[in-house]
């Protein structure tokens, strides 16, 4: 737009992404809770995949209020996400993608003064995690000892992809983030007792992939034994699936 965003020390910029494809039914909700949160040194970035359904006209409506979008086809999220770091000017960077939303409106200006001037460049929470039908959301607990990570709920140091380089982006690859995650020193991480985000997890399921590049990279990369590596390969996904099927019938409401 041609307006810097404001910037100090005590403030500094934070970026914000939004990767989109196809979702004028939630971009909206997401876009206004970007625009409501008051710490002001907010750059916000929208990504669109080239877009059909009208999301484009969403993203018009507020482009007042919007530092930079781009609207093309893409390789996938990791390559929309990578557009955003790259364009990006803020020195520290949050993904929040279309029909998420942050956890409140103040959430931003309390990580900010509470978690941003330390020696951590990875600042990250436990997740609220909505799946419509009018249910309230549910907290999940993540730890980054344990690689259980969520993009939303996490704010770090642009500086990261200097060190480790961007998000790969390749045809079937489903695990850039988790990858990326496994290559960031643990001494870099830092847990915010508040959740950060609102992840909808409507639609979304772990694939056989998803579950295979995982164990792939852990033995690569979190030395994961060799034994156990072969065995979860072989074995794991048939375990989880049939672990959350009879999970659905004793999980109590929470």
């Amino acid at each position: 737009m041609g307006i810097a965003p404001t910037s100090s020390l005590d403030r500094p910029l934070i970026t914000v992404v939004t990767a989109v494809f196809n979702g004028c039914k939630t971009l909206e909700a997401t876009i206004q809770s970007v625009l409501n949160q008051t710490y002001e040194s907010i750059e916000y970035l929208v990504i669109d995949g080239g877009s059909t359904d009208g999301t484009l006209d969403i993203i018009r409506k507020y482009e007042h209020a919007i530092d930079y979008w781009l609207s093309e086809p893409d390789r996938g999220v990791y390559h929309a996400m990578n557009k955003g770091i790259t364009a990006s000017t803020g020195s520290w960077l949050n993904f929040l993608n279309s029909n998420d939303v942050f956890a409140d409106s103040s959430i931003i200006d309390s990580i900010a003064i509470r978690y941003l001037h330390g020696d951590a460049k990875f600042i990250y929470s436990d997740v609220l995690l909505r799946n419509g039908g009018g249910h309230p959301p549910r907290r999940y607990v993540c730890d980054h000892t344990k690689l259980i990570i969520n993009h939303q709920a996490s704010i770090y140091h642009k500086s990261l992809h200097d060190e480790h380089g961007l998000y790969l982006v390749a045809p079937r690859l489903t695990i850039s983030d988790y990858f990326f995650f496994s290559l960031v020193n643990q001494l870099d991480y830092l847990k915010a007792d508040q959740p950060i985000a609102i992840y909808d997890t409507t639609g979304i399921s772990q694939s056989r992939r998803s579950v295979e590049q995982k164990l792939i990279v852990d033995y690569l990369l979190n030395n994961l034994p060799k034994y156990t590596f072969l065995i979860y390969f072989s074995l794991y996904y048939q375990y989880r699936s049939i672990k959350e099927y009879f999970g659905r019938f004793w999980t109590k409401p929470q």
